[in-house]
């Protein structure tokens, strides 16, 4: 797989302000778990808190559902945001640096980070868009447009874990090798995946025309997170919020 490059973030931003009116937007952000067979001699390192023992499958997905950038083999009892800050893609690209310059949205003069999107499992960054908790979210309609759109977004990397499991149906159940090998597996499917993707097409799918019980029966996503936030962080989520609601 190879590393992106300020093209492939460029081409990225354009699919999501294009297809899924989302603009600034890099990547869709998520983790999974990955069910393997116990390791031995591995005590509770892979056990994860739905109760068995797995690997974390993190990825970044580009807006036609092919992977641009995966960490692979964490273990299954840390959280999204502890792998994703440890993991290489976090040192080279996130840490002191930026994906691409920031810029306005559409209609706007003030400039804005260029952000990935994810769930509750992350932290929010000035780099990293959540949704709003649902108890405010309810008593606020800025907010709960802004949960909308985001969410709608973020689909696509749910999607993908879809299509991957769909695929390879090695992952409807424990991975019955030595976590090494397991690794390997997981990063030849991703590979593969994209692979068919870029042969058969990318034609933009729609959460109907999936099984949408796939993912969840195969990969499991992680435990929301409320770990404290920045001020810049929140200013810039409400910059997003105020574009989404004029």
């Amino acid at each position: 797989m190879p590393s992106p490059t300020e093209e492939t973030w460029k081409q990225s931003e354009k699919g999501y302000r294009e297809t899924w009116n989302f603009p600034n937007c890099v990547g869709s952000i998520d983790g999974k778990h990955v069910s393997i067979k116990c390791p031995k001699n591995s005590g509770s390192e892979y056990f994860c808190y739905k109760k068995f023992f797995s690997v974390v499958l993190l990825a970044i997905v580009d807006p036609c559902y092919k992977f641009t950038v995966i960490d692979v083999g964490s273990y299954g009892r840390h959280s999204d945001s502890g792998i994703f800050e440890n993991s290489i893609f976090y040192r080279q690209y996130i840490h002191g640096k930026s994906l691409l310059p920031d810029k306005p949205l559409p209609g706007t003069e003030e400039p804005v980070p260029h952000v990935l999107i994810g769930d509750e499992g992350f932290a929010l960054k000035t780099y990293l868009m959540r949704p709003f908790p649902r108890a405010l979210a309810t008593q606020d309609e800025r907010k709960t447009n802004f949960n909308k759109r985001l969410c709608r977004t973020r689909r696509v990397v749910e999607n993908t874990f879809g299509i991957l499991a769909q695929k390879w149906r090695i992952f409807l159940r424990p991975i019955d090798c030595d976590v090494d090998t397991a690794i390997d597996i997981i990063k030849a499917a991703c590979c593969l995946h994209n692979y068919l993707r870029t042969k058969q097409g990318t034609a933009i799918l729609t959460p109907e025309s999936e099984d949408e019980n796939v993912p969840m029966r195969a990969l499991i996503t992680h435990r929301p997170t409320n770990r404290r936030s920045t001020t810049a962080a929140f200013e810039t989520r409400e910059q997003f919020v105020s574009y989404f609601n004029q």
